[in-house]
């Protein structure tokens, strides 16, 4: 059985990004061109790839290039995160008996696509937080690849039935940061809103730990669901796009993060040859990229703004 994702179509994506197809192809186009000028950035980009970046900037050129060269120049800054992407590595192997990650294949009524966190054991002594990011991408790199998956933003759920100090620690401010840095500025991804279901007495821990490290903005977007009920979240989530896990007419979260594994698997090939593929910064025009310039001291983010 293969993943089916639902798309917007074309016709919602270019109003929503104020411009038509024309003037989509016609600025893939000129950042096709603009990428002839740029040696530190690798020139075979895909062309889905390249119009994603220019949805993703509401149709503005000068955004798209900047998102498009922060992509390949986070992969060398936080390797952490973006290098040693091998879904059949250790570390990935390992996070996936502790955390289930599953991109839902419906969309919501706005056409946003929801992602939900499940934690399902009891000791997380061995759990990475960066491997809980590197894995949410690899999958945002999978839809950012496929015209067939597109949407217009992101819902991220978190449920909290197995929440424990021990995995509450593992997010750092600094890390928690770092996935909202690279999810916005990087990925292009408009996060409409953060989810926590089954709330747990530490889900206050995680909601000071999100207003301490995200943008204002992105953290009045927290929203906690009592445990016991998902009638709230049902506001905002149609039940018919969710795992029947929580009352949903969708297969199973076990099962769909089945599926995703399989489909993270299928593309092992084009993840190892990505992991070789960052920029060269002694090539790039003006003065080379580094973390301080990016981040601010000892990786603060100071100096980057959220949308």
């Amino acid at each position: 059985m293969a993943l089916k994702m639902e798309s917007c179509s074309i016709e919602e994506l270019c109003p929503a990004s104020e411009g038509g197809e024309k003037l989509l192809l016609e600025l893939r186009h000129r950042l096709e061109e603009w990428l002839k000028f740029q040696p530190h950035l690798p020139q075979d980009i895909p062309k889905q790839i390249l119009e994603y970046f220019v949805l993703g900037s509401k149709m503005s050129l000068e955004q798209a290039k900047q998102k498009l060269d922060m992509f390949y120049t986070l992969k060398k800054l936080v390797p952490e995160v973006l290098a040693n992407r091998d879904p059949r590595g250790s570390g990935l192997t390992r996070f996936h008996k502790m955390m289930r990650t599953v991109y839902l294949p419906k969309l919501t009524p706005e056409k946003y696509r929801v992602c939900i966190f499940q934690p399902f054991v009891d000791d997380y002594t061995d759990f990475n937080s960066s491997d809980d990011a590197k894995y949410a991408l690899m999958i945002e790199e999978i839809l950012m690849l496929d015209i067939e998956a597109r949407s217009l933003g992101s819902i991220y759920v978190y449920d909290q039935s197995k929440i424990t100090f021990a995995l509450v620690s593992k997010y750092t401010p600094a890390l928690v940061k770092k996935f909202e840095i690279i999810a916005t500025k990087a990925y292009a991804k408009k996060i409409k809103g953060i989810h926590l279901i089954n709330a747990a007495p530490l889900t206050d821990t995680l909601v000071a730990l999100g207003k301490k490290a995200l943008k204002p903005k992105l953290a009045a977007r927290i929203t906690v669901h009592q445990k016991g009920s998902y009638e709230s979240l049902y506001q905002v989530i149609p039940k018919s796009i969710l795992p029947k896990d929580y009352g949903g007419d969708e297969l199973s979260i076990e099962r769909l993060d089945e599926l995703w594994r399989q489909k993270v698997d299928e593309k092992r090939d084009w993840f190892l040859d990505q992991d070789k593929i960052v920029v060269d910064e002694k090539l790039r025009p003006g003065p080379p990229m580094n973390a301080d310039e990016l981040f601010g001291f000892s990786g603060s983010f100071r100096k980057l703004d959220v949308d």
